[in-house]
């Protein structure tokens, strides 16, 4: 409830009398409702259309909204406009982000192009900053993951295909405690450390090789996320340059956190480390990003966002460089921006676990 009065204040003060709230994360952030499809009529008298598949699960989960919750599924965009048509709102506050060509061009039909405001970013300004209860199941998340990486070494083993490993990953989250995860499980290993996103494939684990990991439990509905790197047999020098590089951009970007701050200033900071080894050119993604409900929230800590940082922000600190031929490492966590610097909710040991 106090998460919509606030939505509704910046609603009020775009001038706007419903806000209509499309993404799904976005309705359970402000309702409860964790099903898949639902539109949000948020409005001092809010509606939840949901179809007749999630009718009963969102009377049981949402307190304070009335449902609609009997149309069936290829109904639910008409009959969200339908209700909004009815209320003869002056103003209608959408989400442009979130919105398909097909709703918009269907809501302009309706109401007319001249009574819609674009509120994009409005709740996602407030998501940005982590309530108590988000930070709480942000934590969790967190420890389950570390509790995940702990066990990795007893995986990680010559032969074993990389989606053997992100399946024993899947397993033992299941039974932690984990709802699913929020990503694909990330397993690459050899010349596939390479690749940043590289999802795990049938290629076997050989030593001599690195190994690099990034797994994200759910929680709750929050998410973790975490990257470490392990090496079969003793690393290189040449490796282990890379990794010492990350480190200390890791290190000194995480130092840089505090409210106040720019995201784009954080992500200089990793960067000036990265080019003192001549290695910046192999750091072709930002450095984090904002991480809650979605995998990947504002502010982004990046080169291009100069969002300034708040104290209750929850963002991923991940420098990692990729060089052909060497190999890849990263290392990636989660620290909750404070006034005077940075919680981290993960803490595991972030140097190259040679197995």
């Amino acid at each position: 409830m106090k998460r919509r009065a606030a939505a509704l204040e910046l609603a009020a003060e775009a001038g706007v009398d419903v806000l209509l709230v499309t993404k799904i994360t976005h309705i359970r952030y402000l309702t409860g409702f964790t099903g898949t499809a639902g539109v949000l009529l948020l409005a001092p008298e809010p509606v939840l259309v949901v179809d007749f598949r999630y009718g009963a699960q969102a009377r049981q989960q949402v307190e304070g909204v009335e449902v609609d919750g009997d149309c069936a599924p290829p109904r639910l965009w008409a009959t969200a406009v339908d209700r909004l048509t009815a209320r003869r709102a002056a103003r209608v506050g959408v989400d442009t982000r979130n919105l398909t060509a097909e709703q918009y061009l269907a809501l302009v039909s309706a109401v007319g192009a001249e009574r819609l405001i674009d509120c994009a970013g409005l709740v996602e300004g407030l998501r940005a900053v982590k309530d108590a209860d988000e930070i709480a199941a942000l934590t969790d998340a967190a420890a389950l993951a570390e509790e995940l990486v702990r066990r990795l070494p007893e995986w990680l083993r010559p032969g074993r295909p990389e989606n053997e490993i992100a399946g024993e990953i899947e397993f033992a989250q299941r039974h932690l405690g984990a709802e699913r995860s929020a990503a694909t499980i990330l397993v690459s290993s050899g010349e596939r450390s390479t690749m940043p996103h590289g999802a795990a494939s049938d290629k076997p684990l050989r030593m001599g090789e690195p190994v690099l990991v990034d797994l994200s439990p759910v929680v709750r509905g929050y998410r973790a996320d975490i990257t470490r790197t392990f090496h079969l047999g003793p690393a290189s020098p040449e490796y282990r340059r890379l990794h010492q590089a990350v480190t200390e951009a890791h290190g000194e970007a995480m130092a840089a956190v505090r409210a106040g701050v720019r995201a784009s200033a954080v992500d200089a900071v990793a960067r000036k480390v990265l080019a003192r080894y001549e290695l910046d050119g192999f750091f072709n993604h930002s450095l984090g990003h904002g991480i809650g409900l979605d995998q990947h929230e504002p502010p982004l800590l990046s080169p291009y966002d100069d969002t300034i940082l708040r104290a209750g922000m929850v963002v991923m600190i991940e420098p990692g460089v990729y060089v052909p031929g060497v190999g890849g490492t990263r290392i990636e966590d989660a620290v909750v921006v404070t006034e005077s610097g940075c919680t981290p909710l993960t803490t595991s040991d972030t140097g190259i676990r040679e197995l």
